[in-house]
């Protein structure tokens, strides 16, 4: 490594982890005094809310790393304009795009940092954190959770729960359409249950009503065990009211595989699966947006409040563009990496035509 990327490295290290204990200091601060009123509700020690936000700081620090980064990416370039650094390295021979190369090269070590430590600590300290606030401050126990309206599909089976308890593993009114295996638009019996069980040998139906569609007749049973395989435990981590972002990047493929299997609509779990990718590659895309702005600007007023302003403009058509594909109105790639394509093409074309930086 040369003396120039040592340099370069070292002072934006510096200023990083500056700026990520600000913003998470910051972020403690405001939201400690959100809920601090929950926590003194529900008479938790001062020991639980050191656990909770020591278990939810890496999933805020990954949220923010790629914006942090630009943040300290703009000082430090602000800074090497303002001492006339950059002009020093142009009058020894030394181009702005070697600066870029070491740049964009460390911002894509960064990426690969970003993405490991948001799917490890990040996600296991996100459900760490919301099962404290869950079972100590709101006294939810995942035990007694009870979800409504849960549709799945199991080979020739279609089921629907009105109610399940994923813990206990049990449920009621169920019912369950079984379609005829030659031709998959002809329902060939409905059978109804009040209460239900789930066993490893397949689910035990109690009051059951069995309804033969052609011949217009039903007959009823006490009890029936039903050849299902479907786990209903793990309907509490397909909760669709649970956030996507908690689930782990490798957990959440599986999911994805198991519910394509059974025909279910994975297009919201599938758009996060690609968003998880595409956010941690943002960590580049600022990186750009940073070399860009300097080709621009020569000022570090000016860079540090429009790298600001980039920032959330990026977000917001992130967040615009992912919504649109967790709904089909557009593929989840194009919708996890449309924001990164638009401002990789508008930054780095910049980059590429800008032969220096503005030293004004």
């Amino acid at each position: 490594m040369s003396l120039l990327s040592r340099y370069i490295l070292r002072q934006n290290l510096f200023l990083l982890f500056l700026l990520c204990g600000v913003g998470l200091g910051v972020y403690v601060f405001i939201d400690l005094f959100d809920r601090l009123d929950d926590f003194l509700e529900a008479g938790v020690g001062l020991g639980v809310i050191a656990a909770y936000y020591a278990y939810r700081l890496p999933f805020i620090l990954a949220q923010i790393f790629p914006a942090v980064f630009l943040l300290a990416l703009l000082v430090q370039l602000g800074l090497m304009l303002r001492n006339r650094e950059l002009l020093a390295l142009e009058a020894c021979s030394v181009s702005l795009g070697r600066v870029c190369n070491t740049i964009l090269g460390y911002a894509l070590i960064l990426c690969a940092v970003q993405f490991l430590f948001s799917e490890g600590l990040g996600a296991g300290g996100h459900k760490a954190a919301e099962r404290i606030w869950t079972e100590e401050v709101r006294n939810r126990q995942a035990s007694s959770r009870r979800l409504t309206d849960i549709w799945f599909r199991e080979g020739n089976q279609i089921v629907h729960m009105a109610g399940v308890t994923p813990a206990e593993k049990t449920g009621t009114n169920l019912t369950v359409y079984v379609f005829d295996p030659q031709n998959g638009g002809v329902v060939q019996e409905v059978i109804r249950a009040r209460n239900f069980n789930a066993t490893e040998k397949g689910w035990a139906l109690q009051a059951v009503t069995k309804i033969d569609p052609k011949a217009f007749s039903s007959v009823e049973v006490e009890a029936m065990l039903l050849d299902l395989r479907t786990d209903v435990q793990s309907f509490l981590v397909i909760d669709p009211k649970a956030k996507l972002e908690s689930l782990p990047f490798w957990q959440l493929g599986r999911e994805i595989d198991r519910l394509q299997e059974s025909g279910s609509n994975i297009e919201r779990l599938l758009t996060a699966w690609h968003m998880k990718i595409a956010y941690a590659f943002a960590v580049l895309i600022m990186a750009l947006v940073g070399l860009a702005l300097v080709t621009l600007f020569g000022s570090l007023y000016a860079v540090v409040p429009l790298g600001l302003l980039i920032t959330f403009c990026y977000h917001g058509v992130f967040v615009l563009c992912v919504s649109a594909g967790e709904k089909g109105l557009i593929p989840p790639v194009l919708a996890a990496w449309a924001a990164n394509i638009f401002f990789a093409l508008l930054s780095g074309s910049r980059v590429v035509l800008g032969r220096s930086a503005h030293l004004n």
